[in-house]
């Protein structure tokens, strides 16, 4: 995960350039400003510039696709990231959490300087689904506990991490 060294404003509700890709676990949508990663959801943006995307939305579509099908842990995107201080840090202590790792929202709370709930609100309303890795945040039990895509894509997820173990059935 890296952020741009540019001080460019997206044009948030102007159209994005918009692209998808199917994975097992539903249709992603990925989002650019035309330089940055401004979104990554499994909601349909319904909306979007429909001309050739960007280098940067073709290259996230490609590192996305390599993550599902298991070649890549790590993604090397610029994003694009808008909240309070206190989002951009839980949000930052995420992406340190390594493929395969994850961390409870108490210890994301603590590092970030603020407490589990407000983790969690924090990863509820990640914008960059994945490429910020909220998935990776679990109670303090261990229990997948919320998730913006549902806590059965969670579970994928973390299984495909190989954080949980696979079901056997």
């Amino acid at each position: 995960m890296s952020s741009s060294g540019n001080n460019l404003q997206p044009e948030l509700f102007g159209p994005q350039f918009v692209g998808s890709l199917d994975t097992p676990i539903g249709k992603l949508w990925v989002e650019s400003d035309g330089e940055r990663i401004t979104r990554c959801s499994f909601a349909n943006p319904g909306r979007g510039r429909h001309a050739r995307p960007p280098k940067v939305l073709s290259e996230a579509i490609i590192q996305l696709k390599a993550y599902f099908s298991g070649r890549r842990t790590k993604f090397d995107l610029p994003l694009y990231l808008v909240g309070s201080p206190y989002r951009l840090k839980v949000w930052a202590k995420l992406g340190k959490v390594p493929h395969g790792g994850s961390i409870s929202y108490a210890q994301l709370a603590m590092s970030a300087g603020g407490a589990a709930r407000s983790a969690g609100a924090a990863c509820a309303v990640n914008p960059l689904l994945i490429l910020v890795p909220c998935h990776r945040a679990l109670g303090s039990s261990g229990l997948l506990t919320g998730y913006a895509g549902g806590i059965w894509r969670k579970k994928w997820l973390l299984e495909h991490e190989g954080a949980l173990a696979k079901e056997l059935l």
